[in-house]
């Protein structure tokens, strides 16, 4: 890397605190700080959820197998984007209208203490593994950053920044701009890292189009099947289950549920899912071009680094930097919004309901922030110690494929069944985890009953469709457990009652008029996008032949400034003729 890269870098990381001093004040209760005041605007909800879905794994796993196999990588993060509409039209209203403060009080009111104990303690083992996407990060950028010999952040096996030390500077920073920002600086910075990002591979697609001479080169040197929608062991069944497991995911994981309820009004949080929906179906074919093109360029390459080797090679001096503080972006998008809504479980449904019952709103705002530095650690923990153990891809792929859906959907079915008990989560999770273990060491490759003539047609299946097995079992086995309990159950359980009684209650507390979503975040963007144009024709002073592209997309971002502060000029006039018009 340049002098110019290490500058774009530091410039961005010194950028991250700023935004969360800037919303520092904004957080004056709870509220605030784990919901934004349910004031945030609904397309920035969406970006934030959008790239909450993003972390080094993006890069690393479906960036190597779009290097590996082509067109299925961005078709796997591309039905996300079906996920979302679904979500959208039927999870996002729904949430909203609880009127609750984040997922784990629904869980509370919904299922009891038992199921609220648990959940809280497995979201903390989620929160360790947290930590190996910034240890993936790490992995992948510190070959990029060279230091003098003997300076203290240094490794000495590699003569590259210590991926411990880049662990740890990664999370303070993190902690730092969630811890004062609150939600606020976490939605913020999301849509500014959804902008760095963005930019990064608008400007590598052309240039590598470029190096390998064109769409017909590419066409003709790719390999058979290449261009497929499917590959071996990415068939239409999996496809299928991930995008239903995803569904769940955008329906019940607590952060994305925090999306949903941060927004004005039930409308809004449809609107956040479906701008989320629709960037998911088009841009991870924007996404995904490099690796894919690499594949001409070097086909020995190792395929978790073909993403980051593709733009080492094509960008100029500083776009290097600034796609590291892109890849940085993308981890902390998903860490950070973890990071605040646990937070805010911790303070709203721990420290004031079990603790401090009558604390005030200062002190949860006090209590929140210090929760949050803990879990920072936490996560930290995970990042150093977790790496070490050799073990954890294997309970990763356990948690993510075949019990994640019995984890995540007793909570979906609870928002619109009343017949259901609380049982209905122990009875779903012990079946779903049964399963998973039947599965995996029963009919696996070196299963129980392998050499059972009677059931080995179906460790044959198994052994040639393990992913599609992993998210069929993982789908259907819960989700017959919970269409039993529907039909075993009996009509409004006393759950379903004390749900209805504390919605009515905080419906009753919030009926005052309906707080417009804030201007701030349009100002802040307005902002992002005049001042990245300008760096990049600061940066194209420096790019040599590649001088016109950066000039084209600085160009387009002047443009995109000017645009958001045309919108926020015709806003503010609406504001001034309505309320004219209410005065007299």
């Amino acid at each position: 890397m340049t002098q110019i890269d290490w500058i774009v870098i530091l410039l961005y990381l010194a950028g991250l605190p700023l935004v969360g001093a800037i919303f520092a004040r904004s957080n004056k209760s709870s509220s605030d700080m784990f919901m934004a005041g349910r004031s945030s605007p609904w397309w920035l909800s969406g970006l934030s959820a959008y790239m909450t879905m993003f972390s080094a794994g993006t890069f690393v796993v479906w960036g190597g197998i779009t290097y590996e196999f082509g067109m299925v990588g961005p078709m796997i993060c591309a039905v996300y984007g079906v996920a979302a509409f679904i979500a959208g039209r039927f999870f996002a209203a729904r949430w909203h209208d609880t009127r609750l403060s984040t997922a784990a009080e629904f869980i509370h009111l919904r299922f009891g203490r038992g199921a609220f104990s648990f959940y809280t303690v497995y979201r903390g083992v989620y929160l360790c593994m947290a930590g190996l996407t910034l240890y993936a990060l790490a992995v992948m950028l510190c070959p990029l950053m060279p230091l003098p010999d003997g300076h203290w952040l240094q490794d000495p096996a590699t003569g590259n920044l210590s991926i411990d030390w880049a662990c740890v500077i990664l999370t303070v920073i993190v902690i730092g701009y969630t811890m004062s920002g609150g939600l606020w600086a976490v939605l913020m910075t999301d849509a500014l890292q959804f902008i760095v990002l963005t930019l990064c591979v608008i400007v590598i697609v052309p240039l590598i189009i470029r190096h390998v001479g064109g769409f017909e080169a590419i066409i003709s040197a790719s390999p058979e099947g290449f261009f497929l929608p499917t590959a071996p062991g990415f068939t239409w069944v999996f496809l299928l289950g991930w995008m239903l497991t995803n569904c769940f995911a955008l329906g019940a994981e607590w952060q994305f549920v925090q999306r949903h309820l941060c927004v004005p009004s039930a409308r809004d949080a449809r609107k956040a899912m479906y701008l989320f929906g629709w960037l998911y179906l088009f841009t991870p074919f924007l996404w995904m071009a490099p690796p894919f093109i690499y594949r001409m360029i070097d086909p020995s390459a190792d395929p978790q680094e073909a993403y980051i080797l593709a733009a080492a090679m094509v960008l100029p001096a500083g776009m290097i930097g600034m796609m590291i503080a892109a890849m940085f972006s993308a981890t902390a998008s998903m860490v950070s919004s973890l990071l605040n809504v646990f937070a805010g479980v911790l303070t709203d449904d721990v420290y004031r309901r079990f603790w401090r019952p009558h604390a005030t709103e200062a002190q949860a705002v006090r209590a929140g922030r210090v929760f949050t530095v803990l879990i920072g650690g936490y996560i930290l923990a995970g990042a150093l110690i977790l790496p070490r153990l050799g073990t954890y891809r294997d309970i990763l792929i356990m948690l993510g494929s075949l019990v994640g859906p019995s984890i995540l959907l007793p909570t979906i079915w609870a928002l619109f069944s009343h017949r259901i008990s609380r049982h209905a989560v122990w009875t779903t999770l012990a079946g779903g985890i049964s399963a998973a273990v039947l599965l995996r060491f029963g009919f696996g490759p070196s299963g129980w009953f392998v050499d059972w003539p009677v059931l080995s047609g179906i460790s044959d299946v198994v052994r040639s469709y393990p992913r599609e097995s992993d998210v069929m079992v993982g789908i259907l086995v819960p989700l017959t457990l919970l269409v039993a309990a529907e039909i075993a159950g009996r009509d409004y359980r006393p759950e379903w009652q004390r749900l209805r009684e504390a919605i009515d209650k905080t419906v009753v507390a919030d009926a005052s008029p309906t707080q417009g979503a804030s201007l701030l975040p349009l100002k802040i963007m307005a902002s992002a996008f005049g001042g990245l144009g300008a760096l990049m024709f600061t940066l194209a002073l420096w790019s040599g032949a590649q001088w016109p592209v950066m000039a084209v997309a600085g160009s387009l971002l002047l443009m995109l400034c000017g645009v958001m502060m045309l919108a926020l000029r015709r806003i503010r006039l609406r504001g001034a003729l309505h309320q004219s018009i209410g005065k007299h």
